[in-house]
């Protein structure tokens, strides 16, 4: 974990509210992993932002983030050629588990960290199943590499504007049925729950990654704690003990 002073290259909108930022420099990440970035040069805001780690190449890192408030509607105004302050990596990352095959669900904004994962499975030679979902077709942002490390894509929209018209969890169960494939998840914590009911009913492995609010992102302040299913209820920090837990263990 350090600071980095990171150039930004290209910053763009990708989908509705949603911004894709690519920095130069190469962290040393795992998929799962984020960072914390000062949206000011000033202290108002006083608190960095985390966003999730989109993608790694040999001379990039690629941040994914959804526009929600003063601080990334702050950093939504920065532009090609500015520097970020950038601490990170942080967190752990998803435990890739020896399987030839992987499935992954991603609603909104949860395919942040999953495309990251998408590449490094495919590196590895494993047949990826990827489901994307999104309120509508406007909100659904698919990379455009994903056709080439991903075995399937299935893509699902509520208003049936993109894909399957319902919840991206209603294909997605279909190749849980059909594959005892580990699953990695992250979306809306309704959507990460009926992954998880779903994986538990058809006994499969499943990793969730989780979202919070953070002050200091190291585990300090504890004020990004979530409910464990340990010895009855137990507390986790989402910055340093996760973001990434298996499914069965955290309340959602």
């Amino acid at each position: 974990m350090k600071i980095n002073l990171m150039q930004i290259e290209k910053h763009c909108e990708v989908a509705d509210g949603i911004r894709r930022l690519v920095l130069s420099g190469r962290l040393e990440a795992e998929p799962g992993q984020f960072v914390h970035v000062s949206v000011s040069e000033t202290l108002d805001p006083l608190l960095r932002r985390p966003l999730s780690i989109h993608d790694c190449t040999e001379d990039k890192t690629v941040l994914l983030y959804r526009v929600c408030g003063r601080g990334t509607d702050l950093l939504s105004g920065k532009k090609p050629g500015e520097v970020l302050d950038v601490l990170g990596p942080l967190g752990n990352g998803f435990a890739v588990a020896d399987s030839e095959e992987a499935v992954l669900v991603a609603g909104g904004i949860g395919i942040a960290p999953l495309f990251f994962l998408a590449r490094i499975l495919w590196r590895a030679g494993k047949k990826v199943h990827f489901f994307a979902g999104a309120k509508n077709s406007l909100e659904l942002y698919l990379p455009e590499e994903i056709g080439k490390v991903a075995t399937s894509v299935v893509l699902a929209t509520d208003d049936g504007t993109a894909g399957h018209r319902g919840l991206v969890t209603e294909p997605a169960s279909i190749a849980l049925e059909e594959t005892d494939a580990p699953v990695y998840c992250c979306g809306p914590p309704p959507m990460m729950r009926e992954v998880v009911r779903l994986s538990a009913r058809f006994k499969r492995d499943v990793f969730v990654s989780l979202e919070a609010q953070m002050a200091c992102g190291v585990g300090a302040c504890q004020g990004c704690v979530t409910a464990m299913r340990a010895n009855g209820i137990d507390y986790s920090r989402i910055c340093t003990d996760g973001p990434v837990f298996r499914g069965e263990d955290v309340f959602l």
